[in-house]
């Protein structure tokens, strides 16, 4: 899982210095004198601590300095009844303290950036912006690397010429996971160039000496952060859910014998590879809605919420674990076999297995474990940041080669592509050359227009797409090596 995706990590001690000062000015207050009789009694009013106070008297303290934005020369004050109780504000439901003169420009504050403000080690500090940037470069490499490939397995796809073997649900899956990739890479960078410090867009706050405060009325109302955050949630899940699907795919070839291409056949895996991560993205906007409908969604203060995403994660990590053991298990049951052809072609099939499987998600299940040392040992922490954005950043550029760029298929049918094109432009070019004779003998050019015509037609024959192939009775259904390389 991508490291540090949300402000708080999911851990209360990554809330800002303002929350924990808040909390001990509340138990000082608690501990503090008792009230006089028939006076308004001491009272916390979540920012400030006011004193007992005689009744009719206006109770005036500085503009606390732990709340980020407020002015400290300004003044709060709050109101003290006739009858010894404090002003009641009836639209609140509570008693009311005056903080207008505390703030300026409608501001409030959210999170205080200042990293000594932030109970992270030194030492994660001092990496954080070295993992960032190798996040950076490996989603960049990983979307122009998979556009690539993307558009070479359209070509292949579209082509009348191509081979129905590389027209297949294997590579129409491969297809959707790329997709899967180009989408949370996208996300990633495009999150990286609007957001202001990774929590919110440009629009929603204000950074006023190095410090982030948020616009009063976007706090709740910013439906286009919000937007963009859901979506973001969606593609992370989405790709996890479509290395399930590979990893699901692959382990029913193995077990189940599903060697058909039949595209009715992978219309649950691309049904459940999209509309499962929109379910559970959709559960989780409903209940920040309810519960939790503030700021931009990327900080949780109630970690309980992104549970909605988290377990959804950790167990298509857990599933493809366990696909990727026993299909290990079968190969190598397999493999002590007598020696034959089917051995050796198990052989090459447990080999590809060993290559692609890993890129589904095996490593991740280290990662999971890993990344519960947060807070507690910072060796193991820096490890898994820098292990988990490097995998994650670089896991799309690693599938498209080995699904692509790497697969002898794949080259072979591209080099057919184009020298049926060049062959194709040669023709064109000999036949329009040969076609055109003087006007004064029409009768002979109209019988070499025939000669030409019948000549078009062979040229345009069917077999001629299939020089120079030795390869074209290649079985379709296999899921093994070819010719040494990955399919």
């Amino acid at each position: 899982m991508d490291a540090y995706e949300d402000i708080d990590f999911n851990n209360p001690n990554s809330f800002s210095m303002q929350n924990r000062t808040l909390e001990i000015k509340e138990n000082q207050c608690h501990q503090g004198n008792i009230s006089s009789s028939g006076w308004c009694p001491e009272i916390w009013d979540k920012i400030l601590c006011w004193p007992s106070t005689a009744p009719g008297e206006l109770a005036i303290l500085s503009c606390p300095s732990y709340i980020v934005g407020f002015d400290t020369h300004a003044n709060a004050s709050r109101q003290c009844m006739m009858n010894g109780q404090w002003l009641w504000n009836s639209s609140v439901n509570n008693t009311w303290s005056n903080y207008s003169q505390c703030y300026r420009n409608s501001l409030v504050t959210i999170l205080v950036p200042e990293e000594e403000e932030i109970n992270i080690s030194i030492l994660i500090k001092k990496y954080i912006p070295i993992v960032k940037i190798i996040s950076k470069i490996g989603y960049t490499v990983s979307f122009f690397t998979l556009v690539i490939a993307f558009f070479i397995l359209t070509v292949i796809n579209l082509s009348r010429i191509g081979r129905r073997k590389l027209r297949c649900p294997r590579n129409i899956l491969h297809m959707h996971l790329f997709a899967s990739f180009m989408f949370r890479a996208f996300m990633a960078l495009m999150k990286d160039i609007v957001f202001v410090s990774g929590i919110a867009l440009a629009s929603d706050v204000i950074i006023k000496n190095g410090k982030i405060y948020w616009l009063v009325d976007k706090k709740e109302s910013n439906w286009l952060c919000k937007m963009f955050t859901s979506f973001w949630q969606y593609f992370i899940l989405a790709n996890y859910f479509w290395i399930l699907m590979e990893g699901l795919y692959l382990h029913n070839l193995v077990f189940l014998a599903l060697f058909t291409d039949i595209n009715s056949s992978i219309a649950v895996y691309i049904c459940l590879g999209w509309g499962l991560p929109a379910l559970f993205v959709l559960c989780w906007i409903v209940a920040r809605v309810t519960l939790e409908n503030k700021y931009c969604w990327t900080i949780h203060e109630n970690s309980n919420l992104f549970l909605f995403i988290r377990i959804p994660t950790m167990l298509s990590i857990l599933i493809n674990f366990v696909l990727f053991v026993n299909i290990v298990r079968v190969l190598l049951l397999k493999l002590r076999s007598t020696v034959s052809e089917e051995t050796q072609r198990y052989k090459r099939w447990a080999k590809s297995t060993l290559v692609l499987v890993p890129l589904f998600g095996v490593h991740y299940t280290l990662f999971l474990g890993m990344s519960y040392s947060i807070g507690k040992n910072e060796t193991v922490e820096i490890i898994w940041l820098f292990c988990d954005q490097l995998f994650a950043s670089f896991q799309g550029f690693f599938v498209a080669v080995l699904y692509c760029f790497l697969n002898g298929e794949v080259r072979t049918e591209v080099t057919r592509i184009i020298k049926n094109q060049r062959l194709f432009h040669f023709h064109t070019k000999w036949i329009s050359r040969h076609s055109t004779r003087s006007d004064s003998t029409c009768s002979c050019n109209a019988s070499k227009v025939d000669k030409h015509s019948e000549r078009s037609r062979w040229w345009k024959a069917p077999w001629l797409y299939f020089l120079n192939d030795r390869t074209a009775r290649r079985s379709t259904h296999s899921m093994i090596l070819v010719q040494g390389e990955v399919v």
